[in-house]
């Protein structure tokens, strides 16, 4: 018999189904969960289905609540994925109804599902953001000898601009953490508060690493990466203005490609982008292979679905404005609205 159970932490058959499944990512385990309710207090649901006492499906879901932008249920928050995974349709459809049973009891607008396969209901679906994936073997130069050739001459002109690149774990998340707002504030982006950096470097010990691009001893660009079954994950990244044409961004990747393919990782995930915008075109440059997203949403009967969308012309005003603010105000004000866009 099916059955669909509501789990308060883990225990051995749902970490049986995260260890043999080939969709899991590390935001669908508990540890993803617990970092982020400690690092900004929401509560978290993870659902499984089980048949003759083995998992067949999983969905974990995150109550965000915020006056600005409502009160919903997100599978996953601060990842570029989530959503469900089951071995069989049955499995799907009852984990569906149990996240549509908790969205309605928890007054819950939407559920918000970041799905990389399509889920066969009536959603709202998102198709305009996309990840990229290069694999790697485990001699960097492999993977070298497969680059385009302006990709390999990008990487050694940085080389030869004197852009030296550093990696290291907790020690180096401050001078992260001061290029990467930095770079926020230009785009006009609120910035994630550096306690989520630290929940995760100190969650995931050992997983996390951070790369650093100086040039003359100043960093000019940034690298936030964390592995989980030979997946590299790519989610936070910067380069400071004025220095692109030095390829920072190039040199800064490529060492963290070569530092992963000597720890024997098997796919370097490049993060979320918009299809053809200038991140998108960048890592189509190093042969990265896409993972379509389908950004999936439930709403209540009778509720107008919203989207906070910075493409959005309602937005563009906002954006430009805070570009303008000084930087040590939206590196205070900026974590206050950032916590509500997952």
């Amino acid at each position: 018999m099916l059955e669909v159970y509501t789990l308060n932490s883990s225990n051995p058959m749902y970490e049986d189904f995260i260890q043999q499944s080939e969709d899991i990512r590390l935001c669908h385990t508990f540890a993803w969960t617990d970092m982020v309710e400690r690092a900004f207090g929401y509560k978290g649901y993870h659902l499984v289905a089980c048949e003759n006492d083995r998992a067949c499906g999983i969905l974990p879901l995150t109550h965000v609540r915020s006056r600005l932008f409502g009160n919903r249920l997100v599978s996953q928050p601060f990842s570029d994925y989530g959503g469900p995974v089951t071995s069989n349709d049955a499995a799907l459809e009852m984990l569906y109804k149990r996240a549509v049973e908790i969205a309605t009891q928890c007054r819950c607008r939407t559920i918000e599902l970041r799905n990389t396969i399509p889920l066969p209901y009536e959603l709202h679906t998102r198709t305009d953001k996309i990840s990229m994936y290069l694999p790697l073997t485990p001699e960097p130069q492999d993977v070298w000898k497969e680059l385009r050739h302006k990709t390999r001459n990008r990487v050694r002109k940085a080389q030869r601009e004197g852009i030296v690149v550093t990696s290291g774990e907790g020690e180096l998340l401050n001078e992260f953490y001061r290029v990467w707002t930095i770079r926020m504030r230009e785009l006009g982006t609120p910035c994630y508060p550096v306690k989520l950096f630290r929940c995760i470097l100190d969650t995931f010990h050992g997983a996390v690493r951070i790369f650093l691009a100086t040039l003359n001893g100043q960093t000019i660009a940034v690298l936030f990466t964390y592995t989980f079954k030979g997946w590299v994950q790519c989610s936070w990244g910067a380069a400071l203005r004025g220095y692109d044409s030095m390829g920072p961004n190039y040199i800064l990747n490529w060492s963290a490609i070569e530092y992963y393919c000597q720890k024997e990782m098997k796919w370097f995930d490049f993060g979320r982008s918009t299809i053809d915008s200038g991140q998108h075109i960048f890592k189509q440059r190093w042969g990265a292979r896409p993972i379509n997203l389908y950004w999936q949403y439930w709403s209540q009967p009778g509720h107008t679905l919203s989207i906070a969308n910075p493409g959005n012309p309602k937005y563009q005003s906002r954006i430009k404005t805070w570009k303008k603010l000084p930087l040590s105000i939206t590196r205070l004000v900026g974590p206050c609205i950032s916590r509500s866009l997952p």
